[in-house]
């Protein structure tokens, strides 16, 4: 049997045109080299190169198996190249599911970055309600979720990712469309319109949280409609919404954000995300990696891949 290293003794003194200029260059003695592609030539029955004082050159015959060699040898390298790019999280799937918008904010910004960092990273995006992605997570379809809130679930590591700014979204013509910053307390007699699903549901218990007194509960409607649409109903009148920062990139006609302030300033949002604990995916541990150096977060435990600067091979 004919092996790899002897063909690539032979691709190199092709190269080189002689065996003394290939074997320095792949640091061996001439003598083995020449021994190697003498062994070649005896198991095919065929010489490959004219042997001449001034150096070697290729036979016709040489000429033809040179070919062969060079893409079998260049399919193993890849092939090498594929498994270190796997298995050190440089390569893969990951699933990636989530309920936020995607034309704008942070989640956009991060996967953005990640893919042009790790081109050979299929990104799967999967955008479901919070019980239908941590049953992604559950049987293996989703790596990770990304969803606003700090709840626990069994089985489920969660970790804070980052935090988006509350806006109020309204009609243009609406009165509080002249102030820049807006309060809670400003909101108290409003009428909201929210999404049945999420985060509708989780926007609604904030709005009772902030709003909500004694004797007094905040006009909410809660519709099964879409983000979209929701900004659509409200560029009609009437009615006002409260998004995070991520719904920026959705434009509407007739409809201005708003920044809501409290008592410390920007009122904001905390998005974290969710895997399963024995999720061995390299490529998820390539991304929390990457997600906790881009918003200076502590590294996640357990073993992963170092963090890698694009164009730089793992040690």
């Amino acid at each position: 049997m004919i092996e790899l290293r002897q063909l690539r003794y032979l691709i190199a003194a092709a190269d080189a045109g002689s065996f003394s200029r290939a074997a320095r260059s792949l640091n061996i003695k001439q003598a083995t080299l020449s021994r190697h592609i003498l062994t070649v030539e005896k198991r095919l029955g065929m010489a490959l190169f004219d042997r001449k004082t001034r150096g070697a050159t290729l036979t016709p015959n040489g000429k033809t198996y040179l070919r062969t060699a060079q893409r079998i040898v260049g399919e193993f390298e890849e092939l090498n190249a594929w498994v270190r790019a796997t298995q050190s999280g440089n390569a893969g799937k990951l699933g990636v599911g989530f309920y936020t918008s995607f034309s704008a904010g942070n989640l956009r910004a991060t996967l953005s970055e990640f893919h042009e960092r790790y081109p050979e990273v299929r990104v799967r995006g999967f955008e479901r309600d919070r019980e239908m992605l941590l049953a992604g997570i559950e049987n293996g379809l989703l790596d990770i979720a990304i969803m606003t809130g700090e709840a626990t679930y069994s089985g489920i590591v969660r970790r804070p990712f980052w935090s988006e700014r509350l806006l109020v979204a309204m009609p243009e013509d609406h009165p509080l469309a002249v102030c820049e910053r807006i309060h809670w307390s400003d909101l108290n007699d409003e009428q909201f319109l929210l999404t049945e699903r999420d985060p509708g549901p989780e926007t609604r218990n904030m709005l009772l949280g902030k709003l909500g007194m004694p004797g007094h509960t905040p006009a909410i409607d809660m519709d099964d409609i879409g983000r979209d649409t929701v900004l659509s109903a409200i560029a009609l009148g009437g009615r006002i919404s409260i998004v995070a920062e991520s719904a920026l990139g959705i434009q509407v006609p007739g409809v201005l954000f708003r920044e809501v302030h409290d008592a410390s300033g920007h009122a904001r949002v905390g998005f974290s995300g969710y895997w399963r604990e024995d999720n061995e995916n390299a490529v998820l541990r390539r991304f929390l990696d990457f997600v906790a150096i881009r918003y200076s977060l502590p590294s996640v435990p357990g073993p992963q891949p170092p963090f890698q600067q694009p164009g730089k091979e793992p040690s």
